[in-house]
């Protein structure tokens, strides 16, 4: 009887390893479908959430009990936490992702990784193994929104779960030699009160007050800031200080907004609509922010929240805020001032044949007032102006400052009452002339 030569063991042993390896990933993509069908919520839950991940690992369980489903070499609960694994887990990245003190993790590299927390940002001793391995890890992390990674398309805006997003870049836009890029960023849905943002020094209460004055009486608002500077979250507190019986309709590309307010029944207390859009790489399959700014008009909003415009959709934005909706949107700029130029030049985008001195001034009357905020060197966020547009000079928007953040005396600083024309908007959709009088007072 003739040996087998180590040759052909060994080409034996790769032929057995291929088709274990088969057996599991068909095990997984059955799997998988199953879990995405009948368990996305929880799926989606236990990214963040360790009792959430247990339950997924026991509905996993039971389903490759009731199916037959086995791989040789691995015991039930063995084969539960490997798929559970493949299918959520992103391996050293997970501990950083489920921390709630960490807002931001971003890969300058396969191996130079840093975490970002309210008191600053520090380099981690983990990396990937090769770059391979860091592409394949965020492979899956961007099809968890739904999108594809992949030479053809090495550059993805996509979202791991509910308030935590991810933009990636890999080669050929990123250098080979670093491998994937990447940025996931933590989004908070809690609920910020007046007090809170006082305390945390963003604003004054009359500046606040002010805001939610013209967001409840049909006066729209920009706000205007860096990635990072606490825009959404001064949306946030806006919306939630809208009367409960005003229509909200919110656009937004993850969930960050949390404006549904119940009663101990679970009976809303107020009318909201939340949206996301919804990337795509199939055909005619993608919702933009643009599809759903034209969806809200069908929908008879009182206001519209466009969580953050980066283009075309402007267009749309400032025609709603011009004919009869308020508005609240931020958009990055590097002051109040120059937000409204950065509209314009996302209007343009749409393809307008609008003069440029024309659509300027619609800019100007579809945003009447706009607020720049800023994250300070000690991480307080604060909001340094607001201002309200008063008119065009030669094709620009004037403005007049209302309030401000005094960077020498560390105070803010009632610079300018309102205009006339904002305070007969305000009073003719029903402010109370006494409260408008007050912002049009300036203290001496």
């Amino acid at each position: 009887m003739r040996l087998k030569t180590f040759r052909e063991l060994t080409y034996q042993k790769q032929q057995a390893d291929e088709q274990d390896k088969n057996a599991y990933e068909a095990v997984l993509e059955q799997v998988r479908g199953y879990i995405a069908k009948a368990h996305a919520e929880a799926l989606a839950q236990s990214i963040t959430e360790k009792g959430a991940a247990e339950t997924v690992k026991q509905f996993i369980a039971e389903y490759l009990g009731k199916h037959h489903l086995h791989i040789d070499g691995m015991n039930m609960q063995q084969l539960a936490d490997r798929l559970y694994g493949d299918m959520v887990g992103f391996g050293f990245l997970d501990k950083y992702i489920a921390d709630s003190d960490i807002e931001e993790i971003n890969g300058n590299s396969w191996r130079d990784i840093e975490v970002v927390t309210k008191t600053g940002w520090h380099k981690i001793p983990e990396r990937f193994l090769s770059p391979q391995h860091a592409e394949d890890t965020l492979r899956k992390m961007v099809r968890l929104g739904g999108l594809v990674l992949d030479g053809t398309n090495p550059i993805v805006d996509s979202y791991i779960t509910q308030g935590i997003r991810i933009s990636v870049m890999i080669p050929p836009v990123a250098d080979k030699r670093s491998g994937a890029v990447f940025s996931i960023r933590r989004q908070r849905m809690t609920k910020v009160t007046q007090a809170q943002l006082v305390q945390w020094q963003t604003a004054t209460t009359e500046m606040l007050d002010f805001l939610a004055l013209c967001i409840n009486h049909g006066v729209s608002i920009g706000i205007a800031g860096k990635t990072g500077s606490g825009k959404t979250t001064d949306i946030s507190y806006l919306l939630n200080a809208v009367d409960s019986g005003k229509r909200i309709y919110t656009i937004e590309e993850t969930r960050e907004l949390d404006l549904f307010c119940e009663d101990e029944d679970g009976t809303a207390q107020n009318r909201v609509i939340h949206t996301c859009t919804r990337p795509s790489d199939m055909q005619n399959a993608n919702i933009d922010m643009n599809d759903l700014l034209r969806k809200a008009l069908r929908f008879s909003p009182d206001i519209i929240a466009v969580a953050e415009m980066r283009g075309e959709e402007a267009m749309v934005a400032q025609e709603a805020a011009r004919t009869g909706h308020t508005v609240v949107t931020s958009l990055h700029a590097n002051s109040a001032k120059k937000a409204y130029n950065h509209i314009l030049s996302m209007c343009q985008m749409s393809g307008t044949n609008i003069s440029t001195s024309i659509l300027m001034s619609f800019v100007a009357e579809a945003f009447p007032v706009m607020v720049f905020k800023r994250q300070m060197p000690d991480g307080t966020r604060r909001i340094i102006e607001i201002v309200e547009a008063t008119g065009m000079k030669n094709g620009a928007v004037e403005t007049s400052t209302l309030f401000r953040f005094d960077m020498q005396n560390g105070e803010y600083v009632k610079v300018n009452g309102i205009s006339e024309a904002l305070a007969n908007v305000l009073i003719e959709n029903g402010a109370s002339e006494a409260v408008v009088v007050r912002f049009g007072e300036v203290m001496t």
